[in-house]
């Protein structure tokens, strides 16, 4: 009986629960996308750009599960608002606190259950449609991935299942609390909201300086080392608290107060905002944060995927090494495009490599030498010939000419004249050393010379030792790859679940404003007007922590500076765009099913026949 009942329930206000499941769909999707990351160790061992990324799965993870936390709270708070007035009907009629409360429990669970199962799925395919996506784009591969992992869905399942237990419970308890007579009632509620001039204004003034010096303390990371990140952050929480209660209310009473509220329906909108200004605060705080989070996320990601090529040019003049190139590798050279290729003979005996240092006198060997700013950051770099001198003196430390050996060598390189060279008599080879100008254009070529190498030269690939700035590409490309996929994914999922527990602290309160938007109607209030005064309103709560978002990102990059050659906002425009982009679809989403909630259904006028 008690379970026909809820799902009656659950048919009869069906638009209103397809509402609250696309929401907890998504937002068990995003959560099951990180876990089958974070906790899936076979991928992470197997993988070494993840390895050391183990605490940043494990951070975000975390911090993911304080958002669910928040948003399944939002998301029960809707539930529970919307049956309200049903519970009161209910107990009004004789039944009893006990069962409605059971009632009560199991529809929310029944919802969970049913968002958590199609969320898995969803997860699944996005997981691997997304991975691949970004794996591909960013051209690194990656061993032991498979968007199904079973410890990521029992993690998921168990997160939620008890997410929605301490809902239900809290559910209850508000439930049994409250009079029969109040949650009839409940949706007539509003908190006024009295302004206190002096007291808002410093509170104001004093999140201002908050704010400061959190930025100030990202800006001198250098000085403050770790201890400006606990600095920032309690400071830029407290500091966004302060403002958005204090300019909220204080710009809401003065716009109250002037011509352009007695417009239309500007103060009605204005009165919106204000009934829930305490409770949008808390939220309109957490999301400027979680905001800054994911954009920053993002961009980082993205300017860690520029510094490849300028890491891997500093550690070679060259591209690639090719020791006693074979004809299938001369064939594969031929197909480079824009090269440059420098031969040297050598010579190899026990573990000395010999050279002939009239090549070199020909043909100078190039260094990278680093220019470095005045504030010791790394800003350019330059090719310089070596004089054969030179080379020899400081050999040793030539680190990519030691290795274009091909092996391990216990002693430095020698250098003979070509008549002394040529009567030593010893095992014959060569080196090619082939530059190109793009590394992106040649890259497939690159690879399969590369590979080619280290079959030919074991001892290339157990060390890691190979000449050239392609051997660094590829490794660092490995590394900063990982970060920019962490970057991307992080910023996906706090993009989504900061969203969508906006959406729903909106959507919390359809139950008392559908009685407003009714009354508007009946008193003839065009719609065109109520379209107007939604998207105003739904524009404003999302404007503000988008914009405070922005503004903690830009500062906060500057914790990056001695990371990105003192540049951290190089293009920095797109992932803004691409993220407002984003973050419009929610704000459209949100209007629409706000809309579709609280203004009544459009009356079809039927033509009477005379």
């Amino acid at each position: 009986m008690l379970s026909r009942l809820a799902l009656s329930n659950i048919k009869n206000r069906l638009r209103d629960y397809i509402v609250l499941l696309t929401g907890l769909v998504m937002s068990s999707a995003i959560f099951y996308m990180f876990a089958n990351l974070a906790t899936n160790e076979s991928f992470i061992k197997s993988n070494t750009t993840f390895r050391f990324a183990v605490p940043v799965f494990y951070f975000g993870e975390v911090l993911l599960v304080i958002i669910t936390l928040v948003y399944v709270m939002y998301a029960n708070s809707f539930l529970l608002n919307m049956r309200l007035h049903d519970y009161g009907l209910f107990m009004m009629l004789g039944a009893k606190k006990r069962r409605v409360g059971t009632l009560m429990v199991f529809e929310t669970l029944v919802v969970g259950a049913i968002a958590t199962a199609i969320g898995l799925l969803l997860g699944i395919g996005l997981t691997g449609g997304l991975s691949k996506l970004l794996f591909s784009h960013l051209g690194i591969a990656l061993h032991h991935f498979n968007p199904f992992y079973f410890k990521a869905v029992l993690t998921t399942i168990v997160l939620y299942l008890v997410l929605f237990i301490i809902a239900a419970i809290f559910n209850l308890q508000s439930l049994i609390r409250t009079p029969v007579l109040k949650l009839l009632k409940q949706n007539d509620t509003v908190n006024k909201i009295k302004a206190h001039g002096i007291g808002l204004y410093f509170a104001g003034i004093f999140g201002v300086i908050l704010i400061g010096i959190g930025y100030y303390a990202l800006a001198q990371i250098a000085t403050f080392q770790l201890t400006s990140i606990p600095i920032a952050l309690v400071t830029i929480v407290l500091g966004s608290y302060l403002i958005f209660h204090s300019s909220m209310i204080l710009i809401i009473e003065r716009l109250k107060k002037s011509n352009w509220a007695r417009r239309k329906l500007n103060n009605f909108t204005l009165s919106q905002i204000m009934f829930r200004v305490q409770d949008y605060t808390k939220i309109l705080t957490i999301t400027s944060l979680l905001f800054a989070l994911a954009l920053g996320a993002i961009t980082v990601g993205s300017a860690f995927n520029r510094q490849i090529d300028s890491l891997a040019k500093s550690n070679s003049s060259y591209t690639i090494a090719i020791n006693n190139p074979t004809a299938k590798e001369q064939g594969l050279i031929e197909q480079l495009s824009d090269r440059t290729v420098v031969k040297y003979d050598q010579k190899f005996s026990g573990n000395h490599v010999i050279y002939n240092e009239d090549q070199f006198a020909q043909h100078p060997y190039k260094i990278v030498e680093t220019t470095q700013s005045k504030s010791g950051t790394m800003n350019t770099y330059k090719n310089v010939p070596v004089s054969v001198s030179k080379l020899k003196k400081e050999v040793s430390s030539q680190f990519d000419f030691v290795s274009l050996g091909g092996s391990v060598l216990d002693t430095a390189p020698k250098f003979y004249a070509t008549n002394d060279f040529n009567k030593i008599n010893a095992k014959k080879g060569s080196v090619s050393l082939i530059t190109v100008k793009s590394i992106a254009e040649n890259r497939t070529v690159l690879e399969k010379l590369n590979h080619l190498q280290l079959k030919a030269y074991p001892t290339m690939d157990e060390t890691g030792i190979g000449a050239g700035t392609f051997p660094a590409f590829l490794m660092i490309s490995g590394i900063y790859g990982g970060l920019e996929f962490i970057g991307y994914f992080l910023g996906i999922a706090f993009l989504a679940m900061l969203a969508s527990c906006l959406m729903f602290k909106i959507l919390s309160g359809t139950q008392q404003d559908r009685i407003r938007y009714n009354l508007l109607t009946k008193v003839g209030t065009r719609r065109s007007l109520l379209n107007q005064s939604i998207n105003r309103e739904i524009f404003v709560l999302f404007a503000l922590p988008g914009i405070l978002g922005i503004i903690d990102v830009l500062f906060g990059l500057q914790m990056f500076k001695s990371f990105f050659n003192n540049n951290p906002y190089q293009n920095i425009q797109y992932p803004i765009i691409i993220f407002v982009v984003l973050y419009l679809l929610y704000y459209f989403l949100t209007t629409w099913l706000y809309k579709l909630i609280v203004l009544p259904k459009k009356e079809i006028k039927k033509k009477v026949n005379p």
